[in-house]
């Protein structure tokens, strides 16, 4: 029974939920960004994340199933799905911090974007966001690099400790980080 629920929740993920990196964006202004993409798609949901501070596409799926799963249980933080999923991206319960370690800056080069909706509406969405930034549609910019790895283990507060005590499982310094990471987002599932 509770591996159906699992492989049923899993297929909606992937007919409704849809995640793409995007490259070389230039965003000036950042409530601009959103209130213009709001303005021209309405009410589909969606999230944009810096992905310099995104562990892999994994750690994006991994925190929409959470966040899906509170709304589900009735344990979510914020009464969106957008701001529910941020919270599990960024392992933080305070919304402002959230949006502080994981969300955009007028630096962010690369980003990720996550829409809560079918193909069609997700296209239109994902049209807008090129047009208004500039990007390029690349999902290499989900994968985890030794770049980033410096970056998140900022961001996530992950120890130089934390990682010697993972190397005897026999995986990379980016594998390492990524789990950690993921670990980080199932402790905060744990806690509400």
């Amino acid at each position: 029974m509770k591996n159906e629920k699992l492989k049923n929740l899993v297929e909606y993920l992937r007919k409704n939920v849809f995640i793409v990196g995007v490259e070389n964006v230039r965003i000036e202004n950042i409530d601009f960004l959103f209130s213009k993409l709001k303005e021209k798609i309405g009410d589909v949901s969606f999230q944009l994340f810096d992905a310099d501070k995104i562990a892999g596409k994994m750690h994006i799926e991994f925190a929409v199933l959470n966040a899906l799963k509170a709304f589900k249980d009735g344990r979510n933080i914020s009464r969106s799905l957008p701001v529910e999923v941020l919270i599990y991206v960024s392992a933080q319960r305070q919304i402002g911090k959230a949006f502080q370690m994981v969300g955009l800056t007028s630096k962010t080069k690369n980003m990720v974007v996550v829409v809560f909706s079918n193909i069609e509406q997700s296209s239109k969405i994902l049209d807008e966001i090129l047009s208004l930034t500039g990007g390029k549609i690349n999902n290499k910019v989900l994968e985890i690099n030794r770049e980033k790895v410096k970056i998140i283990k900022k961001v996530f507060g992950i120890s130089n400790l934390e990682i010697k005590t993972q190397m005897f499982a026999g995986l990379g310094l980016e594998e390492i980080v990524k789990k950690l990471v993921v670990e980080r987002v199932a402790l905060l599932a744990t806690q509400q």
